[in-house]
């Protein structure tokens, strides 16, 4: 049972190659909404100013559909306030908003 269920998150959380994450950075870089961003293998923390996007998840999603446009799957995206975080000195990763993309 374990054996199944470490190879089911494999499979769903596969890797990204450089030049996905590379133009996966651009888009990211072009939302102004995203004030900061920070890579863990397929998961991807976005840090937002909490007041400045009312439907987190739904900002979250669109994203999400814009790396399923490039090919890029499996991604999961946490929405953090980057103020708490700020003040917190790194510590306080209040996540506020989250989306699964497509995994295949």
């Amino acid at each position: 049972m374990v054996g199944t269920l470490v190879y089911l998150v494999e499979i769903q959380k596969p890797e990204l190659t450089q030049a996905q994450k590379a133009e996966l950075d651009q888009l990211i870089l072009s939302e102004a909404a995203i004030k900061s961003h920070v890579w863990n293998h397929s998961n991807l923390s976005i840090g937002i100013i909490k007041e400045q996007i009312a439907d987190r998840n739904a900002f979250a999603r669109s994203l999400c559909e814009k790396f399923d446009a490039t090919g890029a799957r499996g991604v999961a995206i946490d929405v953090v306030d980057v103020l708490k975080l700020q003040k917190s000195g790194g510590e306080d990763w209040d996540v506020i908003g989250y989306a699964r993309c497509r995994v295949k």
